[in-house]
């Protein structure tokens, strides 16, 4: 039956809702059936089914409603899941492929629903039937009987639905609601101009003598995307295009990273970096008027319900008691690195000096890296681009899941492409087991596409754990994850060969997974990572990254993509000392962010504030203070940083060092018990997994933590561990 003679856009929402299942493992999206033609149809019928479903749930829990009995959690927050997840699956879908499968048609369909998207959540956020039914649940006779994720969720939503101003009227709520559609506009069109901008920045090059230095793999896919912009190879004789050029390189991390590192030609290095520095601030995609809007309707949105700025609204959802207590971090740690960073600065520049470097006597920001990495190689004896050799990624994630084995007693298994839906052919798919019984499933995206997958690395979820969506014999749904990742693709005749840095990456987001995957809590509203409290996320991931120091591990991780030959003793002691080198200069980097991200939303665009002051302003102010390394006077990041203007870290960056802090004192139990006493090492783990990873946003995270490890964790684990703090100083 055509669509034309059913309910207009049923056919494409039943595109867009098609499900698999692969054994256990349910709910999988049917990836490609999501096409640009289906998305608005289907989604506006989703929509009005949604709105249909949640207005009869309404009208269902109000008091006068003639069946109405006590309040229930079968009554009123089972039907609210439902809701949530098929809402949630479907645009959760769309939002994925716009990122790693972007085309203009597939975003210009979701631009066309977003609004009304973000309307019925505003709707749903401010609903009082619903507000005043969950107060009713709490102070009902249910409420004692509720286990404790129940409670959380039931108190967590309300809080929630606080901060979305349930209690406003008139002018003010639909001021609210004005203002929350047009921050989901400006910061979707935040991120697609970075992606669309993308498809266009090239540095292009034509003379050899300019590429020395630059990676091979990293040439040819410049070559390759000259002769894709339609340039003529040069006709050297003896020479492969590769060589020879033109090279047009795609301004995007994965490039500017190969050249910013190795390029020996400093005009190279310095196009590249002002190139990088300069994304989202040109026209069409210039993102600085966006980004002030953002900062000025937040710390609006954020007065109409009651706070006095957006930082004190995004802590109040988060483990940070305050935020003068995370400027006592932020302060605390930047006392220790200090020091280092302006020894690590002068040590750099001083071998400059002795290589005779002409830049020694006034360096800049794109000569940092360049002999950064040069003074590393001289100290400790490796060639950082050279090591991508010995780790080739199918080795890298086989040793990755034998770490998870030993840790957590589970295997790990690929899964055949034709038996599991993918987006895009390099998509992998693996299920976990324990015991024989598969407990979950996860996505591997981890090559660059320029021009249709954004940058970075980012995990997702793609099915939760909920007892709502379980399967016949099952208590609750099995969790699915995706990660993503932004590495350099394989080559003719070699396989995805990664550098230290992105098998770090690597390890990262599967840290994220493992907490989706392992969680035991079947009520979906606190199972995985929901209602972890966002300063806490990172913990699982930043802890996974430790296991590179540890040698036998990072030995077995290794293996030649030529001899198969592990790195030898030598090179993995000098990887391992090498850990911590410059450390303090990238930690003032961090701090940095945390800073700015903090000043913004603490201060700017404020009823009464400096109007004449930008965030560029606060950013370089605070710059000035901050780093001891040179900066461009008109640089920023803002315009390209996508964490603060589109995605969740919004007053909220700091998160990755209150996270640091938490995974360092985490893996200090690991060391106190013996990595090498394999017997010791499982039972820490059991304890971490059945914590940490498996209880979820059920409790607080300061509670977690507390049942992982006896007490509240310090910054001194990470201070010690990374050599700015001595051990046992005041």
């Amino acid at each position: 039956m055509s669509e034309k003679n059913q309910q207009p856009g049923a056919e494409s929402l039943a595109r867009l809702e098609q499900a698999t299942t692969f054994g256990a493992i349910g709910h999988l999206p049917v990836w490609k059936a999501v096409e640009a033609e289906y998305v608005e149809p289907g989604v506006r019928r989703l929509l009005e089914e949604t709105e249909s479903a949640f207005r009869r749930l309404e009208e269902d829990l109000k008091p006068d409603n003639p069946v109405a009995d006590a309040m229930t959690w079968e009554r009123l927050m089972d039907p609210m899941e439902r809701i949530n997840v098929r809402l949630g699956r479907v645009l959760g879908t769309v939002m994925h492929l716009t990122s790693v499968k972007h085309t203009d048609a597939l975003q210009d369909a979701y631009d066309a629903v977003r609004p009304d998207y973000v309307r019925l959540s505003n709707y749903m956020s401010q609903s009082r039937p619903v507000y005043e039914a969950m107060i009713a649940l709490r102070d009902g006779p249910e409420w004692p009987q509720l286990n404790p994720a129940r409670q959380r969720i039931l108190a967590e939503y309300i809080r929630g639905m606080e901060r979305s101003g349930v209690h406003l009227e008139g002018e003010a709520k639909a001021r609210y609601q004005e203002i929350q559609e047009r921050l989901s506009k400006l910061s979707n069109d935040f991120q697609t101009n970075l992606v669309k901008e993308e498809k266009d920045a090239r540095v292009k090059v034509e003379n050899r003598d300019q590429v020395r230095g630059v990676p091979a793999p990293v040439l040819a896919m410049a070559a390759q995307q000259a002769r894709d912009d339609g340039a003529t190879a040069a006709e050297t004789a003896g020479d492969s295009g590769d060589e020879s050029g033109p090279w047009h390189f795609v301004v995007n991390g994965v490039n500017y990273m190969a050249v910013i590192q190795h390029g020996e030609d400093r005009a190279l290095r310095e196009q590249f970096y002002r190139a990088f520095r300069s994304r989202g601030t040109q026209p069409p995609f210039d993102n600085r008027p966006l980004l002030e809007e953002i900062l000025r309707l937040r710390q609006e949105q954020s007065l109409l319900v009651g706070f006095s700025c957006y930082a004190e609204r995004s802590v109040d959802a988060k483990m940070a008691e305050s935020a003068d207590e995370i400027w006592r971090l932020i302060d605390e740690v930047e006392t220790w690195a200090r020091p280092a960073a302006e020894r690590e600065y002068a040590e750099l520049k001083a071998y400059m000096a002795e290589q005779e470097a002409p830049e020694a006597a006034d360096p800049q920001p794109w000569d940092l890296a360049f002999w950064t990495d040069k003074l590393r190689e001289a100290r400790y004896d490796y060639d950082a681009e050279a090591l991508r050799n010995y780790f080739q990624m199918p080795r890298v994630l086989d040793g990755l899941f034998r770490l998870v084995n030993k840790l957590y007693d589970v295997e790990i298994r690929a899964v055949m492409q034709a038996a599991v839906p993918v987006w895009d052919d390099s998509v992998e798919f693996f299920e976990v087991l324990r015991n024989g019984e598969t407990i979950a499933g996860f996505y591997v995206d981890p090559y660059a596409r320029p021009g249709e997958k954004r940058g970075g690395a980012w995990m997702n979820t793609v099915v939760g754990r909920s007892r709502l969506l379980a399967g016949p014999g099952q208590s609750s749904s099995l969790p699915v994850a995706l990660f993503v990742l932004n590495g350099r693709p394989p080559s003719k005749d070699r396989p995805g060969l990664l550098s230290l840095e992105e098998v770090r990456t690597l390890f990262h987001e599967f840290g994220h997974a493992t907490q989706h995957m392992f969680t035991q809590v079947e009520d979906g509203g606190a199972s995985g990572m929901n209602l972890v409290e966002w300063d806490a996320v990172e913990l699982a991931s930043q802890f996974n990254e430790y296991w590179m120091a540890y040698k036998p591990f990072l030995r077995d991780l290794s293996a030649h993509v030529d001899t198969g030959e592990h790195l030898d003793d030598g090179t993995l002691d000098r990887i391992i000392g090498s850990r911590n080198f410059m450390i303090g200069m990238y930690t003032l980097r961090q701090l940095l962010f945390a800073k700015t991200d903090m000043a913004l939303h603490q201060t700017y665009g404020l009823p009464g504030g400096d109007r004449d002051e930008t965030p560029f302003d606060i950013e370089r102010n605070l710059a000035q203070k901050t780093l001891v390394t040179p900066v461009l006077p008109d640089e920023s990041q803002l315009p390209a940083f996508g964490h603060l203007f589109a995605g969740g870290y919004a007053a909220g960056y700091y998160s990755y060092k209150w996270a640091e802090v938490l995974a360092a004192d985490a893996f200090a139990a690991f060391k106190e018990v013996g990595l090498d006493n394999d017997q010791k090492l499982r039972e820490v783990a059991a304890r971490f997994r059945d914590t940490v990873l498996a209880l979820g946003g059920s409790l607080p995270a300061a509670e977690v933590y507390r049942r992982f490890r006896g007490r509240d964790a310090t910054p001194d684990a990470l201070l010690e561990d990374q050599g700015l703090k001595p051990a046992n100083a005041a």
